[in-house]
């Protein structure tokens, strides 16, 4: 066994020509020669190659053999004639390509079948649920409407004739409004809006035709302004003339704030229970609290001038409490001011709960 005959060997191989010595040598020395390994390999790859190639070239010459004779014999038909053992493979093949193409349908209509039938139930239990909660929905509407119907006092049909602001005196439905707000054209019924949009209708307490100021007090029992106290106190005296006040009150929808000063002590006329004031306002805003930078209570818009002279009045926190003093007793006034020490934002935010719209229906 040499180099020159790496050939021959490969053929024997191929053959099984090879004794077991010289399979067992050949074996050796493609383990511990890497050049006669790669000369054998390379030499069994063109002999397979060659004897593919020659066995394709054989098939091909037995088909042209087997059309010629075919095509001699009947000239009109062009049918390949192959032999039995052919047939029986072809057979044997389509059988299995038919078996392999039914398992395939099968499994995949009975697959989407499936997913279909789960896509269905599935379909049928969400909208089940969909339907079991919107009614369990409905009916939860529905008893809080009750509740709130029950609750919450009902709102006139009759149409709103006029409009002011009022401020709460304590906690539990004491306000103070100017008194021609719910005067006008005899009131039939008085209402408030809070900032929480609800309204509660009112009753007529104590009033001073002269001062022009109202007491009134929400009819509903247990009703609260806020979670507390209300946070501001009334002064008993006077501002001085030149001090810095402000107000929060509804000329809209909305509450409007404005700011000013103290031009005068008193007021229109000369009136000493007025003050004559340099601050913006409108119609709506009667009633409004005016506050001093303390916090206090310090009086209540009641009136503003003609264009020419474009003044507010407000009647003073003394007069107010001369309106108060026949029901004192009643009345428990808050002593103590939380919105001293506050910011102006803060002290507006505190205000918000306790200052609202006065609604006058007529009917």
């Amino acid at each position: 066994m040499n180099a020159n005959n790496i050939w021959e060997i490969a053929e024997s191989y191929l053959d099984g020509t090879l004794t077991p010595a010289e399979i067992a040598e050949v074996n050796t020395r493609l383990k511990t020669d890497a050049g006669f390994a790669a000369e054998f390999n390379e030499n069994l790859n063109l002999i397979n190659s060659l004897n593919a190639n020659g066995k394709q070239k054989r098939f091909r010459s037995m088909l042209q053999d087997i059309h010629q004779k075919q095509g001699a014999q009947q000239p009109a038909k062009k049918t390949i004639a192959l032999p039995a053992h052919f047939w029986r493979t072809a057979a044997v093949a389509a059988g299995v390509a038919l078996l392999t193409s039914i398992s395939t349908y099968s499994i995949f209509v009975n697959s989407a079948n499936k997913s279909a039938s789960q896509y269905s139930t599935i379909s049928r239990e969400v909208e089940h649920i969909k339907t079991v909660q919107k009614r369990q929905q409905e009916q939860q509407n529905a008893i809080i409407d009750s509740i709130k119907k029950k609750n919450a006092p009902s709102i006139p049909t009759s149409e709103v004739r006029y409009t002011g602001t009022g401020f709460a005196l304590t906690n539990d439905g004491y306000f103070a409004t100017a008194y021609h707000v719910i005067n006008y054209g005899k009131f039939d019924s008085v209402y408030i809006q809070c900032s929480d949009d609800k309204y509660y209708k009112a009753v007529l307490v104590n009033y001073s035709e002269k001062t022009d100021l109202a007491i009134l007090k929400v009819e509903k029992k247990g009703f609260k302004f806020g979670k507390g106290e209300v946070p501001y106190t009334i002064t008993a005296a006077k501002s001085p003339l030149a001090a810095r006040i402000f107000t929060v009150g509804y000329p809209q929808d909305d509450m409007v704030y404005s700011e000013g000063y103290i031009s005068s002590k008193n007021g229109y006329n000369g009136n000493s229970s007025q003050y004559t004031l340099a601050l913006p306002a409108g119609h709506g805003q009667s009633g409004s609290p005016l506050i001093d930078a303390n916090g206090n209570i310090t009086g209540i818009l009641t009136a503003i001038s003609g264009p020419e002279e474009a003044n507010t009045y407000a009647a003073s926190a003394d007069a107010l409490l001369e309106v108060l003093q026949p029901i004192r007793s009643n009345i428990h006034l808050p002593k103590a001011n939380k919105l001293g020490k506050l910011s102006r934002e803060k002290q507006i935010e505190q205000l918000e709960t306790y200052t609202f719209s006065v609604k006058v229906y007529k009917k």
